[in-house]
């Protein structure tokens, strides 16, 4: 039979998240040049916003795919300047309006010469432009439009600011490009890679948590980068976990409506519930206070709770194989067998939770199963 050829779907909208992935390396390129005092506002005033004493700066970032020309009707240069004008306001602060893009400028372009000149040259050329009026230009001229019925002192403003950094890194390039930065000399080559994902995570999650901003300041990035960096160049060291935790909660009531109490409830092992919520509570005061010394422990968490589960899957996939899930006394035997193995997990370091302790790993296991919906019925 002929291999059925591929239909590229209408919604297949893998290149917006290339330029989208391409916008974040940029964001983290900038986060490694931030200095003292500085501070970067992602989708707050644009793509990228550098506040600082002395050169504030708002980057508008475009990427293509391939070789790509930034003609004089280019949609990006016109809509980053409509945005500029429209916006004016808010762009009195920033000393500089960048236009950073993969596209190239060819010499016989009228925007080719755009950094070298003054705000009424520039001017100019845009009115040259606008004065040039062809059949096909419905994309065109309602920008133009717009941007001239803003007062002109106005226009000007914006354009003496604006600057255009084109023929940028592409995204195939740009990680290569961060990887020369002096930062990563002291890692090895093959850990700068993952170092960069471990900086990007950061990043993209930031505005996860309240208050949901999206801002970067230059002290914030610089220790947790030295944080991560410590973890690719230190052998030993590392989270102390807390000691000397209590026991368990003073009172157990509110737990017995989670989910990781009934799902030991659901295999018949009500003995080993006390034991599970005093692991879970004293796992989560753990939490509470390393988070606060440690701006690596809340990534580094969520790797171990990814490998916790996938090392569960594999336990549970041996059981299941075992299992008559035609009787349910063996359906509860098994389940039993197989909460038990979990809990017997050999007690591993895992990058800043080093040393690791007994009851923070069986604690990690229950909030798999309380957040990550891992079941110990093994036919579930």
């Amino acid at each position: 039979m002929a291999a059925t050829k591929m239909v590229k779907q209408k919604n297949d909208d893998t290149k917006t998240k290339l330029g989208d992935i391409y916008h974040y390396y940029v964001v983290l390129f900038h986060c490694l040049e931030l200095e003292e005092n500085e501070t970067i506002f992602v989708e707050k005033f644009g793509d990228i916003s550098i506040v600082s004493d002395n050169n504030s700066k708002n980057i508008e970032v475009k990427h293509h795919d391939g070789v790509h020309s930034l003609n004089d009707r280019n949609i990006d240069f016109w809509k980053t300047l409509q945005n500029w004008v429209t916006y004016h306001h808010n762009m009195k602060n920033f000393k500089q309006l960048i236009l950073y893009t993969t596209s190239t400028v060819d010499e016989q372009n009228k925007l080719h010469t755009w950094n070298s000149i003054k705000a009424h040259e520039r001017l100019g050329i845009l009115v040259d432009i606008g004065l040039n009026k062809k059949i096909a230009e419905k994309g065109f001229r309602p920008i133009f439009n717009k941007i001239f019925n803003q007062d002109v002192e106005e226009i000007l403003c914006i354009l003496e600011k604006m600057e255009l950094y084109t023929n940028q890194s592409n995204v195939a390039d740009i990680e290569k490009k961060i990887m020369r930065s002096s930062f990563f000399k002291s890692i090895k080559r093959s850990d700068r890679i993952q170092f960069i994902s471990n900086l990007m995570g950061y990043i993209l999650t930031l505005p996860v948590g309240k208050p949901h901003k999206w801002e970067i300041t230059c002290e914030d990035f610089e220790s947790l980068a030295c944080e991560m960096r410590d973890r690719y160049t230190k052998t030993s060291g590392g989270l102390q976990l807390p000691p000397n935790t209590p026991d368990g909660p003073a009172d157990t009531e509110p737990y017995n409506d989670r989910r990781f109490v009934k799902e030991i409830k659901d295999i018949k092992y009500n003995v080993k519930i006390p034991k599970a919520i005093a692991n879970y509570w004293r796992t989560q005061e753990a939490i509470f206070h390393s988070c606060f010394n440690n701006p690596t422990f809340n990534i580094d968490l969520g790797e171990f709770q990814r490998d916790i589960k996938d090392s569960l899957m594999e336990f549970k996939s041996s059981f299941m194989d075992e299992c008559d899930e035609t009787d349910i006394d063996d359906i509860i035997y098994k389940s039993k067998r197989l909460y038990d193995k979990a809990m017997e997990m050999p007690v591993t370091d895992y990058h800043s939770v080093k040393p690791n302790q007994s009851y923070f790993q069986r604690g990690i296991i229950h909030k798999v199963v309380e957040e990550r919906g891992f079941s110990w019925n093994v036919t579930k």
